[in-house]
This record gives structure tokens, sequence and C-alpha cells, in this order.
């Protein structure tokens, strides 16, 4: 084999990480639940809580689309299966839409957390692991029908801008 033609530890991880997603998408279609969007090696990782539905889909990917993440992971809370989606996609930014999603991602017992959802004021940057920032936000399912509600989400949900490449930080 050829040196160029060898795979390199990040192609490898890209490769383990998109399996690991594909597994985790058939089980969660078996069991009724919607497949996440997105990549999930983004590196950017959004846990929406119920009720999850096309309108509540239809926001969160235009949402996602103005701000310069449509290749976000989006995973939805509730499945059984968020500690395993977290495990596989690594994210360096974990953004939790609702506070039930805040609350099944602190229930979890995932490892080294730095703060809890709970303890972040919504819409505001924190560090939730050594190696992963965390944003809590508001849900997003009452932002479609009230127009306070729906400020409130959106003024939160800019501060994702700064992830995308025209955005500023450039978090991920």
């Amino acid at each position: 084999m050829r040196e160029r033609d060898r795979p390199t530890a990040a192609g490898e991880h890209r490769a383990k990480t998109t399996e690991e997603a594909a597994r985790i998408a058939r089980r969660l279609k078996k069991a009724g639940h919607p497949a996440p969007l997105g990549d999930p090696t983004s590196g950017v990782m959004l846990v929406v809580e119920p009720p999850v539905g096309p309108r509540v889909v239809d926001a969160l990917r235009r949402s996602l689309d103005s701000v310069g993440l449509n290749e976000a992971h989006v995973f939805w809370s509730s499945t059984g299966l968020l500690l395993e989606a977290l495990l596989a996609a690594e994210p360096s930014v974990l953004a939790a839409i609702g506070p039930e999603a805040a609350r099944e991602i602190d229930d979890m017992g995932y490892p080294l957390v730095r703060r809890p959802f709970s303890e972040s004021a919504e819409g505001e940057w924190f560090s939730w692991t050594a190696g992963a920032a965390g944003l809590r936000l508001p849900p997003l399912a009452p932002a479609l029908d009230d127009e306070a509600a729906k400020r409130r989400f959106w003024r939160a949900f800019l501060a994702l801008r700064e992830l995308s490449p025209a955005g500023g930080m450039g978090r991920t």
C-alpha cells in the first residue's frame, strides 16, 4: 500500500463515528423515533426536547441554515440513546434545546462534566467539559406559535452564529 493510500487517523475516526451514528439511527427508526439530522462528525451537536414534529424539524433546519450551521448534528432527547450518541459524536459544542433536553443531559452521568446545563444561563456559553462548550437554549416548540417565545428562542439561538466560519470565534 502506498503512503497516500493509507487511511489517516482522522479519516478512520470520521468513518467510525459515521458508522456508529448510522447504527444508532437504525435503532431509533426501529423504535419509532425520528432519525437524527446533520453530520455527527461536525463537532456541533444539538439535543432537542419533545415534541418533535415536522414543524419543529423545519424550524430548526431553517434556524441552523440562517446561522451557517446546517451540518450540525441534531439529536432528539427522550429516545434512551442520547449517551450513546454523545459518546459516538464526541462534540466540541453541545447545545440543549429546552429544559427537558438540559435535564436529560445532566441526568445521564456524562464523565468529567464541569458545569451542568441546569446551572447555566440561557444563551450564554459555558464550559460543559474540558473539551466541550455548552449552550442552553429555550424550547423550540412554543416559539412556533408565540411571538414572545419566538424572540426568546431566537435571541439565545443567535449565540450559535459564533461557530459558523463567517460568524466569529470559530469555537469548533
